[in-house]
């Protein structure tokens, strides 16, 4: 199939050839099967007409012009059809590549939403009169032609490094929890030929304001079609408007449910953008330090990562300074909170006593950590124990530190940009992110201690430091806490 408008074809066509065309089109017809691009190509809304006597392609669920492009991004409202469209490209194409992949959120997403739903491919194939072979426990889907798709699950991204395909459909990928890691490793992969300008991405999603979406919005290669709810109304069930399309209208909500907008912040986050304050670390001198750890609840390759965050406060201001949040084996993550609490010469480690306090201390001690660890009690919800944190950023008393470091892809991004993405999309009632329940510990110790020092610490290792004023503010903040340095401190409430 190639990706110009069918119609601009068949005009390029001799009398000849368009008469051959219509006679094959009008036989699939009388056999009763449905074609999904009809005759008037994209001037068409979709709607029954001739004898297109049922709901086919609309103009946005064609694929972009040309070849030149990489990734048609359908973003869109709820019950726009993405689906639909996502099924019919991955069938056409067949006829140029062989191995496609689909990545769902999870496999019973790609189950029950990509192959065996009301507009899946099992579906889609039926109505257009091919077969089709479908073999759920090898997630492996054969098209009339011999060509496969092949289901992957979002939830584990290690998968996709070797596996080798020539287009993929990616299934509501705004809202995968590793879509940057599933993304790059699927690009690894995306190298066989066949489609015209080479291979090629279907993204069917509706928005959220996470940087992985900014940036495949910003991409030269990609093709932005944005398709409100109300353009498939005539397709819904009368039911589903009254219940769920009608309230959401007129709402903020509505705006991105419905009219697919991209809003910079979501309804009901406790933080919004405007309230980021940006600073240069090395131009200031903190009173405390510290690094607030909220481990993976387990090990497995669809692990959580372990948020580990380093925060500092000067009076009444709290900083974030740095992020090395990752995914880690224990050891993997105490190395990692070691060398930060080093570099930037943190006084404390904050971590949650309800968590497994003892674990992640006994995992830091016998990993070489030697400094005070702080066990948070957590006596409230998460939403109470968040609340006065984000309070700070209305109240201008929450910075972030303004430096930069590579992400995954070696491009420069805020040290503290993805955190400020968890910040924005988390909802009370949503399970919290790991960048942002550390922080919440780093806040939470850092803001109800009222001693200041002023160390010149906080600055990473080979700027300008003062190593002997460290060594005695922990000196002083052991007197302080009646503890000595090296111990385990252990405070109940939170702020």
């Amino acid at each position: 199939m190639s990706t110009a408008d069918p119609y601009d074809l068949m005009r390029r066509l001799s009398p000849k050839a368009q008469a051959e065309v219509m006679r094959r089109r009008a036989a699939v017809l009388a056999s009763g099967r449905q074609v999904w691009y009809c005759a008037r190509g994209r001037a068409c809304d979709g709607q029954p007409h001739d004898e297109y006597t049922y709901s086919h392609a609309r103009a946005d669920q064609y694929p972009p012009v040309g070849s030149w492009w990489d990734n048609w991004f359908h973003m869109s409202g709820r019950g726009t059809g993405k689906t639909r469209a996502g099924s019919n490209w991955v069938r056409k194409i067949t006829s140029h590549v062989r191995r496609i992949a689909l990545i769902g959120r999870t496999l019973t997403d790609v189950r029950q939403t990509m192959v065996e739903g009301p507009s899946g491919l099992i579906r889609e194939c039926e109505l257009a009169g091919e077969t089709y072979d479908w073999k759920p426990a090898l997630k492996e889907f054969t098209f009339q032609n011999g060509a496969k798709a092949f289901g992957w699950s979002a939830e584990e991204p290690n998968k996709l490094r070797g596996p080798e395909h020539g287009a993929g459909w990616l299934d509501e990928p705004c809202h995968w929890d590793f879509v940057d890691e599933v993304w790059s490793n699927y690009q690894l992969g995306l190298r066989q030929s066949g489609l015209p300008g080479g291979a090629k991405s279907l993204l069917t999603s509706s928005p959220l304001p996470i940087q992985w979406t900014k940036d495949r919005m910003a991409d030269a290669g990609t093709v932005l079609v944005r398709v409100p709810t109300s353009i498939n109304i005539a397709n819904l069930d009368a039911g589903y408007i009254r219940r769920v399309i009608e309230p959401l209208m007129g709402t903020r909500r509505g705006r991105q449910e419905l009219e697919a907008e991209l809003l910079e912040d979501v309804e009901g986050a406790l933080w919004q953008t405007e309230l980021f304050q940006y600073i240069d670390p090395a131009t200031r001198s903190w009173d405390r330090v510290v690094v607030g750890i909220d481990p993976a609840g387990s090990q497995g390759k669809s692990s959580d990562e372990t948020g580990i965050i380093v925060a500092a406060k000067i009076d009444d201001g709290f900083y974030v300074l740095d992020d090395f949040t990752g995914k880690y084996s224990p050891a993997g993550w105490a190395a990692k909170a070691k060398t930060a609490y080093e570099m930037y010469q943190a006084d404390a480690v904050v971590v949650e006593r309800n968590y497994g306090g003892d674990m992640v201390q006994d995992t830091l001690r016998s990993h070489g950590y030697d400094g005070r660890v702080i066990e948070a009690k957590a006596v409230d919800g998460k939403r109470l124990r968040a609340e006065p944190i984000a309070a700070l950023y209305e109240q201008g008393r929450g910075f972030h530190s303004k430096a930069q470091k590579p992400d995954s892809h070696g491009n420069l991004r805020g040290v503290t940009a993805e955190l400020e993405d968890e910040l924005v999309t988390w909802v009370p009632g949503m399970k919290s992110p790991n960048r942002l329940d550390a922080m919440v510990w780093c806040a939470t110790e850092l803001m109800r201690y009222k001693g200041s020092s002023q160390v010149s610490a906080g600055i990473p290792t080979g700027r300008s430091i003062v190593p002997q004023k460290h060594a005695q503010v922990q000196r002083l903040l052991a007197a302080i806490s009646g503890g000595r340095n090296g111990q385990s401190e252990r405070q109940d409430g939170a702020a």
